[in-house]
């Protein structure tokens, strides 16, 4: 039989619950044992009176479970893709006698309690909570963590519980993420493979246009080359079988100035989603070169005009006649010694110079006013224009007597003057007929007339490739005659064009026979190039033309008969590695 009296004391400053029993058991007295409680404690200790046998302890008892089908301390995530979330639930139950408190919970890894702060920290007996824990993945990831359990269980006060989790993600692979180019050659192109991939265990996903290249220079020195689709690109991981793709990063160095490029990628990798690989480079200096000539050529030119006279001509010829004093007046200036002489586009004319004054030379007393009479052909030419065949009659082609003494053109065209040849026209060039000749065997005849084919420039005033429509007229195509004009670096301009002003200025300055254009030996590095005539310095004067790879000199400043011309760079790079 238990009999109690309950009452409080004071111990040590401390207020105590006293509860006297009085044990009997069948006859046997066992004596009275005093129970003491800290009042908030969650533990109630039984102390026996002095010889009154062994203490007996009331205690809280945890116990922690999952839903693992083996072992209760373990919280298995499985695979869980980044950008979602898996909860679990662990079940915390007191399976003692008093009340349990849990006073913490100490989570490592990346997991999260969802319900925190909802959860029972105070359980009676047979009592339990539920602690509700998330994963959410932002890489690929192997997490191994742990939720440990702090209670007032003095047997176990802190009970692990093992938490795993795949966190599958994709996880982009750039090499090599950063590269030296090193010091090459000015000019040579290095070129260097960048290799992109997956390793994590979701698909890649590139996004469109997703792939791009910033050149940090801006001046393009590096650029990215490759073949991958615009609208974007899906990378399997390489662990399921997945392939990497490559591109190129191209560096052509321009400059001896450092250079730097990023290479982005822009993806669903939650790490990266914008990832990048950066390349180096600084060129290194090429050789010196120095390029010499000697202005050689006098200012002697012959100058014919092939005109059209068919019956559509007469607007077109008025306006060369009135406008051609500007013609006259650019190649006086630049004491041009011409010869300027005019022929039909008929056949029957044989090629010969019209006018009464078929050859007008600086020495003539109307040189404008000669022309405008000599152009005045008419318009009763036959109907099929043989520019390129009365060309070659009135040059002594077919073995006519045009150039010898007393033909026709005697005396129009000098051994050391350089030819001009200009054909106007507003219908197509007709000449293959006559002797099966295409415009190119025309082409060579004129320039074999000159021991330096360089030495003769067709040009043509014409309707074009396609023909053309203008305040000026209109005209059907001139594709033969622009032809010729290309193969020897001629001037093509529209007959169409009102303003004839600029189409014969254009035409005056083609017409002297010093060289204003130098070819380069070597491709230059174009801000160290050096001009020097005569030994002395040109700041001003000229251009560097890259298509021709030579100085082009302006025309007040081109060089004059005996002039030497020193032009010093250095060698854009042999590109020999």
């Amino acid at each position: 039989m238990l009999r109690q009296n309950s009452g409080l004391c004071h111990l040590g400053g401390s207020t105590v619950r006293t509860t006297q029993f009085n044990l009997t058991l069948g006859s046997l007295a066992l004596g009275n044992i005093l129970a003491v409680g800290l009042l908030g404690c969650s533990e109630t200790t039984l102390i026996g009176q002095p010889g009154a046998g062994l203490p007996t302890r009331v205690q809280a008892t945890i116990e922690v479970s999952s839903d693992h089908p083996s072992d209760p301390l373990l919280v298995d995530f499985g695979d869980v893709y980044a950008g979602d979330t898996r909860e679990k639930d662990v079940m915390i139950r007191n399976i003692g006698t008093d009340t349990l408190h849990i006073e913490e919970l100490v989570i490592d890894g990346s997991f999260d309690v969802v319900n925190d702060g909802n959860w029972e920290r105070l359980l009676a007996p047979e009592a339990s909570t539920l602690v509700q824990l998330a994963y959410s993945p932002t890489q690929d990831e192997h997490t191994d963590g742990s939720m440990t359990v702090i209670s007032n269980d003095r047997e176990n006060p802190a009970v692990l519980v093992r938490l795993l989790a795949e966190g599958l993600a994709p996880a982009i692979s750039i090499e090599p993420p950063v590269f030296d180019f090193g010091s090459p050659e000015l000019g040579c192109v290095s070129q260097l493979e960048v290799t992109i991939a997956n390793i994590g265990r979701a698909p890649l996903e590139i996004e469109d246009d997703g792939i791009w290249f910033e050149d940090l220079g801006g001046n393009g020195e590096m650029s990215l080359i490759h073949n991958l689709p615009e609208e974007g690109l899906v990378l399997d991981p390489m662990s399921a079988g997945g392939s990497p793709v490559t591109v190129e990063i191209h560096y052509v160095p321009t400059d001896v100035q450092p250079d730097t490029g990023v290479l982005h990628i822009e993806s669903n990798d939650p790490s990266s989603p914008d990832a990048t690989a950066t390349q180096y480079g600084i060129a290194q200096l090429g050789a010196s070169n120095i390029d010499e000539y000697y202005q050689e050529g006098n200012n002697a030119t012959d100058i014919l005009w092939v005109v059209d006279n068919s019956c559509s001509m007469n607007q077109e010829q008025s306006s060369l006649a009135v406008n051609f004093a500007s013609f006259i007046q650019i190649v006086d200036a630049i004491d041009i010694d011409y010869h300027i002489g005019v022929t039909t586009t008929d056949q029957g004319d044989n090629g010969a110079l019209q006018g009464t004054e078929h050859i007008i030379s600086p020495n003539s007393s109307d040189p404008a006013g000669s022309f405008a009479f000599n152009v005045n052909l008419g318009t009763s030419g036959a109907i099929d224009e043989l520019g390129l065949h009365c060309g070659y009659l009135a040059l002594g082609g077919g073995g006519n007597n045009n150039l010898q003494p007393g033909g026709a053109n005697y005396g129009f065209m000098r051994d050391d003057a350089g030819l001009r040849i200009i054909f106007v026209s507003d219908e197509p060039e007709q000449s293959s007929g006559v002797l099966g000749w295409g415009v190119g065997d025309y082409v060579n005849f004129f320039q074999g007339l000159k021991a330096n084919p360089d030495h003769v420039v067709l040009s043509d005033i014409t309707g074009g490739i396609s023909g053309c429509s203008g305040n000026g007229g209109s005209a059907q195509n001139g594709t033969g005659f622009v032809s010729a004009t290309n193969m020897t670096n001629g001037i093509s301009a529209s007959i169409c064009d009102p303003n004839w002003v600029s189409t014969l200025s254009a035409l005056a300055w083609l017409s002297q026979s010093f060289a204003d254009t130098f070819e380069l030996s070597q491709t230059p590095v174009e801000d160290s190039i050096e001009v020097r005539m005569n030994g002395v310095p040109m700041f001003v004067g000229w251009t560097y033309n890259s298509g021709l790879q030579a100085i082009v000199f302006d025309i007040d400043y081109v060089p004059e008969n005996g002039d030497t011309l020193e032009i010093e760079y250095t060698v854009l790079g042999a590109c020999t590695g």
